[in-house]
């Protein structure tokens, strides 16, 4: 305040304020108590050094200025006070609440203070005088006081175990908790003594444990006391079973002012030990009863414990002699490097299992399904380890026969030729043979728990969907009798190809079907042997007809034109064997098709010389149908008989070239083969077309659906033939 500026503040000089602001500032700063005074019009603010850490950061840059300025932060709060005191109404205020910013933050503080008017030299309030005092740690403190109070009661009241407090030597209920009060059915005790609020009591002994710890001072402990309490209101006598303590509550005087009553209900507890003694009892007679090898090892895989059962399982006399060992060496060869990793597992907290043989300790062989399992502490650490061994060697005999059997049927099945399928109850497939698998073209993990229908006939061969209850096959189930009959069955690729089959219920000791077996064969050859047989069948009749109708017309044309009968026989005879030759052909073929180098070696060969090569003959492999191989047949018969007569092959040095080609990638291709003679005797046109002209010209033509010409050129007959022809 000495060294304050005061020039800038609203009171100016200190020499010049007046007297009753001098003085009240004499008792201020001279007090230790919090103080200061608000004075003039705009209230300007002094205070002591007591005060000073009330402003926080605000100090010392406060004085002088006006109070509003100085606590803007609480003057909504405090004006009203202020204008009280300038209004000449003094006050006081105890613990009052003023969130206020004097450390940069807000922050919760109570104050106790007064405010009381400051007369000026007028005998006019010219200011406020206060003294205050900061209450936050105590108002703190008393709250966390009472909230403790609170914890306590509501921990009391709360707590898991009977809580009373019994005052005086009447021994009256002062506090109880709620577990108590749930022990004695919740009844009005507050007030009463214990022998008129729990009459039920009487004859039990409580009564006189009580009096005797208030008359000696001492505590009493009763584990498991059992007490008949009325715990409904008018309810039956229960009997239940307490721990408890009566300890007692001493004055200053070592005087027994009450008793401090706590415990716990044990009995569920008890009666849990009971069952629990009990289960322990069944669970004992279960393991001697048990035909598994039940077994306890500590940490290091040493035996501990062997189960009743499991020692007659095992052949062991005396446990005592085992006892200690460590198990894995009970296993050798690759079963006790499984033994070592089971028992690594299970004390990494883990479950192992494992198959393997080892003897019994008499040395009986035996099969084993082991289970090696962890048994924990409260902490979760693994103590133990659980070792149950079940004996399967009945289960390895049978599996090893049924293995054997199975090898025998597989044989049995995968050298049959025809394929094998097994249904099961929902139809779906289960097994299918080495010949099912070439057949379909799955193996048999790709068919397996699928219907048979859904893989070898899901569509028909046009596309269309198979419906389910169109499959024949799939009859014999629900029918429960065999059904026969054919199919169409899908390849794996896509392919389709006929089947005869044989679908037969299979039935289980009581005759309820419980799948289907089906024998499948793939008929494709046989179907296509009928179909060719079809063909070849209507391809003779129409030959035959063809052929009678062609010799029909040969006899009749060579008739009408021989000069003779000699000649009609010649002719007739040279055109038959030249249809003869063709048909043998045609034969050998099957009616097939006929190569058309041997269509034209046979129709040659009847004038071929002793030695002589007069015919020439060039072109490529080339296989035609046998409609246009008769028609060719013919044609070449009669150009030789007129080569023979009139043409090239009527003197020694003529010859017969015969040449074809085939012109074109496509199918069908162009045929063009040429009948040229040369080295013969001068040609002239005949005057007439004779019957073999014609039957040249206008069958062949016609026969193979093209053109054939012939021309009478003077150094030999040309014949050339245009057709299309369809590759074989």
């Amino acid at each position: 305040m000495r060294t304050h500026d005061w020039s800038a503040s609203p009171l100016g000089d200190p020499q010049i304020w007046p007297q009753p602001l001098r003085t009240l500032v004499r008792v201020m700063l001279n007090a230790q108590q919090p103080m200061f005074i608000a004075w003039g019009p705009e209230l300007a603010f002094l205070y002591n050094d007591a005060y000073a850490p009330l402003f926080g950061t605000k100090h010392p840059d406060a004085l002088g200025y006006p109070f509003a300025e100085v606590w803007s932060d609480i003057w909504s709060q405090i004006k009203p006070l202020a204008d009280d005191t300038l209004a000449g109404k003094p006050s006081w205020h105890e613990d009052l609440l003023i969130p206020m910013q004097r450390h940069g933050f807000l922050e919760e503080a109570y104050f106790s203070f007064s405010y009381t008017p400051a007369w000026g030299e007028d005998d006019r309030i010219a200011g406020i005088f206060g003294a205050v005092a900061e209450a936050t740690d105590k108002v703190l403190a008393e709250r966390r006081n009472i909230a403790e109070r609170q914890l306590l009661q509501q921990m009391f009241q709360q707590a898991p175990g009977i809580m009373v407090m019994l005052r005086g030597r009447d021994h009256v209920f002062e506090l109880i908790n709620d577990a108590y009060l749930q022990l004695v059915g919740h009844r009005d005790l507050v007030g009463k003594t214990v022998r008129e609020a729990l009459p039920e009591l009487e004859g039990q002994g409580l009564f006189e444990l009580l009096e005797n710890v208030h008359e000696t001072g001492d505590s009493f402990v009763g584990r498991g006391v059992p007490v008949r309490v009325q715990r409904e209101p008018c309810g039956p006598l229960e009997e239940r079973f307490v721990d408890f303590i009566y300890q007692p509550i001493k004055n200053a005087d070592g005087q027994v002012t009450g008793i401090f009553v706590e415990g716990y209900d044990v009995t569920d507890a008890k009666h849990s030990v009971e069952a629990l003694r009990a289960s322990e009892e069944f669970n004992r007679r279960i393991l001697d009863s048990s035909s598994d090898c039940i077994k306890v090892l500590d940490t290091d895989a040493r035996l501990q414990f062997m189960s009743q059962g499991g020692m007659h399982v095992m052949e062991v006399d005396d446990f005592g002699a085992i006892q200690g060992c460590d198990w894995r060496t009970f296993w050798s060869g690759p079963e006790h490097e499984k033994a070592r990793q089971a028992v690594e597992t299970a004390l990494a907290g883990g479950t192992a299992r494992f198959q393997g043989p080892t003897p019994t300790v008499k040395g009986t062989p035996r099969w084993w399904d082991v289970a090696v399992t962890p048994i924990k502490g409260a902490d979760g650490t693994v103590e133990k380890l659980l070792s149950v061994s079940r004996d399967i060697t009945a289960t390895k005999q049978s599996e090893e026969a049924l293995r054997q059997s199975q090898r025998r049927l597989n044989a049995v099945l995968n050298n049959a030729s025809v394929s094998i399928f097994l249904m099961d109850d929902r139809q779906h497939c289960v097994y299918m043979n080495a010949a099912a698998e070439k057949l379909t073209g799955y193996t048999l993990a790709e068919v397996t728990g699928r219907p048979l229908h859904d893989v070898i006939h899901h569509t028909h061969p046009d596309g269309s969907h198979f419906p389910l209850e169109e499959c024949p096959i799939d009859r014999a189930f629900p029918e429960e009798h065999q059904v026969q009959g054919e199919e169409v069955f899908v390849h794996k690729s896509g392919s389709f190809y006929p089947v005869a089959f044989t679908a037969s219920p299979i039935q289980d000791e009581s005759g309820r079907t419980i799948g289907t077996i089906i024998e499948v064969r793939d008929i494709s050859a046989e179907k296509k042997a009928q179909e060719h047989q079809r063909l070849l069948i209507n391809e003779l009749n129409h030959r035959v007809k063809n052929t009678l109708a062609t010799v029909q017309s040969i006899t009749s044309q060579t008739l009408r034109n021989a000069a003779t009968a000699q000649d009609a026989k010649r002719a007739l005879e040279g055109r038959l064997l030249a249809l003869s030759r063709t048909h043998d052909v045609l034969t050998r073929e099957n009616w097939e098709s006929a190569e058309l180098r041997e269509i034209v070696e046979q129709a040659i060969e009847p004038y071929q010389g002793q030695g002589e090569d007069r015919f020439h003959l060039e072109g490529p492999w080339l296989r035609l149908p046998p409609r246009m191989a008769l028609a060719l047949a013919m044609a070449l018969q009669e150009l030789a008989t007129n080569a023979v007569k009139y043409g090239a092959l009527s003197n020694a040095t003529g010859t017969v070239r015969i040449i074809w080609e085939v012109d074109g990638p496509h199918n069908p291709s162009r045929l063009r083969l040429q009948w040229e003679e040369t080295g013969g005797p001068v040609v002239a046109a005949p005057s007439r077309r004779g019957f073999g002209t014609r039957l040249i010209e206008r069958s062949l033509a016609q026969d193979l659906d093209g053109r054939v010409q012939i021309e009478f050129a003077p150094s030999g007959v040309v014949c050339m033939v245009d057709a299309p022809v369809h590759k074989f």
